[in-house]
């Protein structure tokens, strides 16, 4: 599943540039988690899972060079095994300026390695209509992490 996710991010990322003849353009961000609410936690065997909903602020680069700050709202599912290896989840939508922005990613720890990944989902609406990205995220304390997402905006 996540790699027919990770195909079809793919293919469409491939389409907007092949449409728009626009290469993707770089952003380096911020996200900033300032509140958590209604956690969940259980266990299955040697891993405990966790999710909870959450409230933020995340940077995004309009097409016009600018970079704003939007509020995120999102749910968040966390696996952490016994090993130490962690993984996690998440659906956030960015607002800004009276318009919204889907987004979607996971990131694992596994044996010591970070891998992570995030893309844009849908259109957007209003200011954030058009954009698309993909990129990865790395955290930079418990509640902060730095991005880096390559956009392409279509008219």
């Amino acid at each position: 599943m996540k790699q027919i996710f990770l195909y079809t991010s793919l293919a469409v990322m491939a389409l907007a540039v092949t449409t728009t003849g626009a290469a993707p353009e770089r952003c380096d961000g911020t996200v900033q988690l300032t509140s958590q609410s209604n956690f969940q936690e259980r266990q299955a065997g040697r891993q405990t899972f966790v999710e909870f909903d959450f409230t933020g602020l995340h940077d995004i680069c309009l097409a016009d060079g600018s970079v704003v700050t939007g509020i995120v709202e999102g749910h968040m599912v966390q696996r952490i095994s016994a090993n130490g290896d962690f993984g996690l989840n998440f659906d956030e939508v960015l607002s800004y300026n009276g318009g919204t922005l889907g987004y979607r990613g996971g990131g694992s720890l596994t044996g010591g390695n970070w891998h992570s990944h995030v893309t844009t989902v849908g259109n957007g609406t209003g200011p954030l209509a058009g954009i698309h990205g993909q990129g990865t995220f790395v955290f930079t304390g418990l509640t902060s992490l730095t991005d880096v997402i390559n956009y392409v905006y279509t008219p």
